[in-house]
């Protein structure tokens, strides 16, 4: 069956940014990202298919349905809109801080990171892209689904990192070397924009600054923030 006129209305809203913040929800496309949500205790408000049910209440949809109110270039056969939940932090681990990160398939692949390495939260910090961003959720892969997140402006990032008692390791060009660092079980580690790096206040609030080291003949300006994120957090998983 259509959309009803209310539906698409709401479908289209939560495609940006001020639709997810005015209504408290995310969109998720795709049949494997809709369970991970599920399994994860997510309560979706409207489930939508044109392939087998998803679940009661499931609507039968056509494929041109789902263009309707998809941002994505190639819709999957499913869509599914839940209620945004926020996790609680878990009580030991590592915090992954993304200062400015823009790009919302980085953002993406950075939260799969987070769930793979179980950090206790991620830091989302003022600049980095909304998180309910479709190319950000199903570059996630349903990890956003598990990975508590908490939002800080930088001031206030630095400030909470502090009264938790962690060290800061910073991700940048100029710095100690991963396996010179003390990763210690409850360290912060913040990867900034690629384009700007890490800001001032972050450097000065770091207890190390780490840098990954490169081959003598490399020409490249940086690494992908998703990458050196993940080398970095195997270093922390390796060293502590």
């Amino acid at each position: 069956m259509p959309w009803t006129n209310p539906q698409r209305k709401w479908l289209r809203e939560l495609q940006h940014r001020k639709g997810r913040e005015k209504h408290g929800a995310l969109v998720v496309e795709g049949r494997k990202a809709i369970a991970e949500f599920i399994t994860s205790g997510w309560k979706p408000l409207l489930l939508a298919t044109t392939g087998a049910s998803l679940g009661p209440d499931c609507l039968e949809v056509t494929a041109r349905d789902l263009r309707e109110v998809s941002s994505l270039d190639t819709p999957p056969d499913s869509l599914a809109v839940f209620a945004w939940d926020d996790l609680d932090p878990r009580p030991d681990g590592r915090v992954l801080v993304l200062d400015r990160v823009q790009d919302p398939g980085n953002a993406g692949t950075l939260l799969r990171m987070a769930d793979w390495f179980g950090v206790a939260y991620i830091l989302h910090t003022t600049g980095t892209v909304d998180f309910g961003n479709p190319k950000t959720v199903q570059a996630s892969m349903g990890s956003l689904a598990r990975v508590p997140v908490r939002y800080a402006t930088e001031s206030e990032a630095i400030t909470l990192l502090q009264s938790e008692g962690r060290p800061i390791v910073v991700a940048d060009l100029d710095g100690t070397p991963p396996s010179q660092v003390n990763w210690s079980p409850n360290v912060a580690l913040v990867v900034s924009n690629e384009g700007q790096g890490p800001s001032q206040a972050w450097r000065d609030a770091a207890t190390a600054i780490a840098t990954i080291d490169r081959a003598p003949s490399s020409r490249t300006e940086s690494l992908n923030v998703a990458t050196a994120a993940a080398m970095l957090l195997y270093e922390a998983h390796r060293g502590s």
